[in-house]
């Protein structure tokens, strides 16, 4: 009899123990040109959303060349470019062999794990290699891109998504990136209702009571007069919100830099940061598995 209760309180925390280790999962949301004042003061309710039950700062940096090449690359791979060695947007003799893409990491630490890339400016595919994403596929315009994603995030096996959204830059190269702009802040506020789209979609997956969902929001560089590229301050700054079970709530009072999404993001699912990597990023706004 006393085997027997001792085999039944095993049983029931081997069970116990199953329900609560729910299955991470990261969906990174980057909406190229997108500049923190104007975030703040367009209307996107669901980007305000994720800021109020999360972790954020809208004074984050992305690289001193903020052009898309170089600051797309950092994001994904958390180095500079003095280390993946993207210094354009031809993405000439990229050091993926050293600094790879972190879907590489995630695949090495699990490749069951279902790596998703979708975007609307495809030369960011350029550092994919082959076996490192399940999906990798581009559209035009954002509108089909969204849709896209939320697809598979409502029929797939989705684990590590990334998606990058364009239409914001584009009317900042057309309509200037600025406060005054009303094509640009329009720009802006469509491409959050596009993050509630494909946010929403996660709440209708079958499994999603058993799956811990980490979004990131952010960007790759700012602008001004049209334009950017610049090491100044209106090229250089940008947004990033974090939000999910194990973030920190509220305003990331440390630097936060570009380089650091991939480092979180892989933090969030598991994997150790090993200083072998050499790394530039580091984790923000969660607790780190390091």
């Amino acid at each position: 009899m006393k085997k027997f209760f001792v085999f039944c309180s095993v049983l029931l925390m081997s069970c116990y123990s199953v329900a609560q280790a729910k299955g991470k999962k990261v969906l990174i949301i980057g909406i190229d040109g997108c500049k923190p004042d104007v975030l703040l003061h367009a209307n996107t309710p669901h980007i305000d959303r994720l800021v109020k039950g999360g972790a954020y700062s809208f004074s984050a940096k992305t690289d001193p060349i903020s052009s898309s090449g170089i600051c797309w690359t950092g994001m994904l791979t958390g180095v500079w470019h003095e280390k993946h060695n993207v210094t354009t947007n031809s993405y000439k003799n990229p050091n993926i062999e050293n600094y790879p893409h972190f879907f590489n990491r995630i695949k090495e630490h699990n490749n069951k794990l279902k790596t998703y890339s979708v975007v609307n400016w495809a030369p960011i595919h350029k550092i994919i290699r082959e076996g490192e994403a399940d999906i990798v596929e581009s559209y035009k315009p954002d509108d089909k891109v969204a849709n896209r994603v939320v697809e598979l995030i409502e029929t797939e096996m989705a684990d590590v998504v990334f998606v990058q959204l364009d239409d914001v830059d584009h009317a900042g190269h057309a309509h200037n990136y600025s406060l005054q702009s009303e094509q640009y802040v329009q720009s802006v506020e469509k491409a959050d209702s596009l993050v509630g789209v494909m946010v929403d979609a996660i709440m209708r997956r079958n499994n999603v009571e058993q799956e811990d969902w980490h979004i990131i929001v952010t960007t790759d560089h700012g602008g001004s007069n049209f334009g950017h590229g610049k090491d100044i301050p209106t090229h250089t700054t940008i947004f990033y919100v974090i939000n999910g079970p194990d973030v920190q709530k509220g305003e990331i009072l440390e630097p936060v830099n570009v380089v650091d999404v991939a480092v979180t993001a892989m933090s969030v699912m598991g994997l150790e940061i090993k200083e072998a990597w050499n790394l530039d990023g580091e984790v923000k706004g969660v607790d780190s598995n390091e």
